[in-house]
């Protein structure tokens, strides 16, 4: 279900000169943290790799007491059953997780042409939507709901012979889908449809309002634990940069599986950021040329060009502006890559230059009549 209406909105060019130079700042602050702690995740790896010791988990060793330890065994629960309080079923597992969806409006805006256009369509969403900020007002949201997503673990949960704390249960996952049988008592007004618990009348066809709800649990074997040994649990292994480490795994692991997977994150997390940085550059840049396409779409055929050059050079100089935060925060934790990385940049604006020269050169003189 949706519907639109579009507002004539006069929109200043200009004033996104502001919001591109927050951009660039904003852009230019991420790529220099994000180096910074790539270098300091790296290090405390490390640090992990030299300090960790391999133990079993059939007893606890006191003498391992304090020692950043990595240990595996059966992940064994000993509640009979983790139960959902509000409905009152549940399953034997370390975590159970309730779902709630609300059936919703939400707004979308799109600006084109000194015109915003608001469109309103109705979802599914995890979580409840403020009507109240919409341009146009016959779109309203519920302000609260009956029931909230929420999670329930089981009080001892133990691999091998060691407990797991309450942080280190909020680390399992849930993958499971709990299926609520249909003899089982429901709240008025709810019942079982499409596998979801409903108040909908019609759950392919819902009202603004209505709740779906469904519950996953854990269901892994065994677990492996790396952190510091305190008594028979665990608390965080603290590295020289501050870093806090306390990781819980699937399955039995091997000090060189967890540091490689520890080590893929930290590089899948530092190229994330990096792309997101140099998005909010480039994206930055082009806001602040944005009124000299505005300038240049007033004359027939040639604002289109214009923008489309124009754009190019943004995303160019966005790109080595990306670079160059890059190379600079380099020299502060890395100076031997910054060396090698600054040299290729350099060679990469020698040779677009020479290749722009080239071309000025290529072009053919013509010829008075």
């Amino acid at each position: 279900e949706s519907c639109s209406i579009m507002v004539n909105v006069p929109v200043n060019s200009f004033g996104g000169v502001i919001f591109g130079i927050l951009l660039l700042i904003g852009g230019t602050v991420l790529l220099w943290w994000n180096e910074g702690n790539n270098v300091r995740n790296i290090n405390s790896i490390n640090e992990v790799e030299k300090q960790v010791v391999s133990v079993a988990s059939d007893n606890v060793d006191s003498k391992n007491e304090g020692k950043l330890i990595l240990t595996s065994g059966s992940l064994v629960t000993e509640d009979e059953k983790v139960t959902d309080t509000d409905f009152g079923f549940g399953v034997k597992t370390p975590v159970f997780k309730r779902y709630v969806e609300i059936y919703e409006w939400k707004e979308e805006s799109h600006t084109e042409d000194d015109r915003t256009t608001y469109t309103y369509s109705t979802s599914w969403e995890d979580h409840l939507i403020d009507s109240s900020s919409f341009h146009e007002g016959t779109h309203t949201n519920p302000t609260s709901v009956l029931y909230d997503s929420n999670s329930f673990y089981a009080d001892t949960v133990n691999v091998g012979s060691f407990g797991l704390t309450l942080d280190q249960k909020k680390m399992l996952n849930t993958r499971v889908r709990y299926q609520v049988e249909a003899e089982q008592k429901l709240p008025e007004g709810f019942d079982i449809k499409a596998g979801y618990v409903t108040n909908a009348a019609d759950i392919d066809k819902p009202a603004v309002g209505d709740l779906r709800i469904a519950w996953e649990y854990n269901d892994w074997k065994e677990a492996t634990v790396l952190a510091i040994q305190k008594g028979d649990s665990f608390t965080d292994f603290v590295s020289k940069d501050g870093r806090k480490i306390n990781r819980i795994f699937e399955g039995e692991k091997s000090i060189n599986e967890v540091l490689e997977t520890m080590r893929s994150e930290d590089k899948a997390m530092k190229w994330i950021f990096r792309a997101i940085g140099a998005i909010l550059i480039i994206v930055g840049y082009m806001a602040i040329i944005n009124p000299l396409s505005t300038l240049a779409s007033f004359v027939p055929f040639l604002g289109g060009i214009v923008g489309g050059v124009l754009n190019l050079i943004a995303f160019l100089i966005g790109l080595i502006h990306s670079l160059i935060i890059i190379i600079i925060a380099w020299f502060r934790y890395r100076p031997l890559l910054a060396i090698i990385l600054l040299a290729v940049v350099v060679l990469a604006i020698v040779g677009i230059v020479t290749l722009v020269k080239k071309n000025k050169k290529a072009k053919p003189v013509e010829k008075e009549a």
